[in-house]
C-alpha cells in the first residue's frame, strides 16, 4: 500500500490532535488478512520534531478534553497510534529523537503519568493502555538496548522506571497492570524492589494483579 503524507512542520497543537485521532476506525486485521491498515500504518509524516515533543507533553498533562472531541474507538486508534513504532513522529520514536532537547524528551516520558493520572485511570479502553509501555520498554528486554551501555540507554530507563513507579502507586488496577507491565520488561536494576514494596503496601491487591506482579519482578511477562 502506498504511503500517505502528511506534513505537520507548521502544524499548530489542535491540527496535530486531530492528525491524531481524526480518523476512521479499522482494527487491527490478523496477519493473513487482506483487511484494510490503520491509517498510521502508511503514513509518511514531515514534522517539527521538538514542536511534537512539546504536543505531547501539552497532551499527556491534560488529556479529558479528548473525550468532548472522538468517540471512545477513536481515542483507542489514537492512543495506539502514539505508542507504536509504526508511525514516525509516535512518541516512541520521539524520546529517542537526538534533534530535541533531552530535558524535552524526559518531561515527555515523564508527563505520561498525567495521562495515566487523568484518563486512563477511568477508562482503560480496549489493549492501548495495557500495551502502553510494552512498545516504549520492550527494547530492554529483547536487548535492543541495555543499561550496561550507558549514556541514554541509561538515562531513559532511569526516568521511565521512576514514571512507572508513580503510575503504579495510582489506586487504578488497569494502570498498575500497565506499570507492571512496562517494568516487566524494562528490566530496571530496582524493579524487584520496588514491586516488593508495592506488594507490602497493597496487602488487598486481587490474586490476579499479585501473581502478575511478582512475574513483573522476575522479568516473565509477555
Amino acid at each position: 500500500m502506498d504511503k500517505i503524507q502528511h506534513n505537520l512542520a507548521s502544524a499548530s497543537f489542535e491540527e496535530f490532535i486531530d492528525f491524531l485521532f481524526d480518523h476512521k476506525v479499522v482494527p487491527i486485521p490478523d496477519t493473513q488478512s487482506d483487511a484494510p491498515e490503520p491509517w498510521y500504518w502508511h503514513s509518511e509524516v514531515e514534522y517539527d520534531a521538538v514542536a511534537v515533543v512539546g504536543y505531547y507533553i501539552r497532551l499527556f498533562s491534560n488529556p479529558r478534553f479528548l473525550l468532548l472531541k472522538f468517540s471512545r474507538d477513536q481515542l483507542e486508534q489514537g492512543f495506539w497510534a502514539i505508542h507504536s513504532g509504526n508511525l514516525e513522529c509516535s512518541v516512541d520514536q520521539m524520546i529517542w529523537h537526538k534533534g530535541v532537547p533531552f530535558e524535552d524528551r524526559e518531561h515527555c516520558v515523564q508527563s505520561m503519568f498525567h495521562l495515566f493520572e487523568k484518563l486512563f485511570a477511568y477508562d482503560s479502553f480496549d489493549t492501548s493502555v495495557n500495551m502502553w509501555w510494552d512498545s516504549l520498554a520492550y527494547d530492554w528486554h529483547c536487548g535492543n538496548r541495555s543499561r550496561s551501555n550507558g549514556g541514554e540507554d541509561q538515562l531513559i530507563q532511569d526516568v521511565m522506571f521512576q514514571t512507572l513507579g508513580r503510575i503504579l502507586s495510582l489506586p487504578s488496577e488497569a494502570c498498575q497492570m500497565s506499570a507492571l507491565h512496562g517494568l516487566g520488561h524494562l528490566h530496571h536494576p530496582d524493579t524487584q524492589n520496588l514491586i516488593e514494596r508495592f506488594l507490602r503496601e497493597n496487602c488487598s491487591a486481587s490474586a490476579k494483579l499479585r501473581e502478575y506482579a511478582q512475574e513483573a519482578a522476575r522479568f516473565e511477562v509477555l
